[in-house]
């Protein structure tokens, strides 16, 4: 059995948008990503995956890391991955560092076939047919990077995102 396998980034030409943050509590964003992610995808905890997490307190500033990723099942073909990479310091004292946050994210459309007609038949439907609705998915998906995006910016207080 064969399978045609489509992935496409959300916010093509760049593959992610880079977020930094120098001031107070920078170990803060570890709290609230996964609960950012969960609210602007709409998924329920076990969409959401905690890649890893990694705290050294052995030294001052302690330095803290993060991978999360949000799946959501767009329909029975396409799937959308959004995924959050955290990494950051912070005195222990003053309780001041800096973080940098990465978000992208991917549309993933499979489709499965058994012979070569089926896998024609797959190629005009994506074509004709299905490429408005992944056009859809692409553009929602790109809106919530964005809010995620503009999430950090409010909660942070930064003027300006490097993309």
């Amino acid at each position: 059995m064969g399978e045609l396998n489509i992935i496409d980034d959300l916010i093509a030409p760049a593959d992610r948008i880079k977020i930094k943050y120098t001031g107070t509590e920078p170990v803060a964003i570890m709290g609230m990503a996964p609960d950012m992610i969960k609210t602007i995808m709409k998924i329920s905890s076990k969409d959401l995956l905690e890649t890893d997490i990694r705290w050294d307190v052995s030294s001052d500033p302690n330095e803290f890391y993060g991978v999360w990723m949000g799946k959501r099942g767009e329909d029975a073909w396409s799937k959308t991955y959004l995924r959050v990479i955290v990494q950051g310091f912070q005195h222990s004292k003053e309780k001041t560092g800096w973080f940098v946050v990465e978000i992208k994210g991917t549309l993933e459309t499979k489709y499965e076939f058994s012979n070569f007609i089926q896998r024609g038949f797959w190629w005009t439907y994506n074509l004709a047919f299905y490429y408005k609705q992944r056009r859809n998915y692409l553009e929602m998906g790109k809106d919530n990077i964005y809010e995620m995006r503009d999430f950090i910016l409010n909660k942070f207080k930064i003027n300006k995102a490097e993309e």
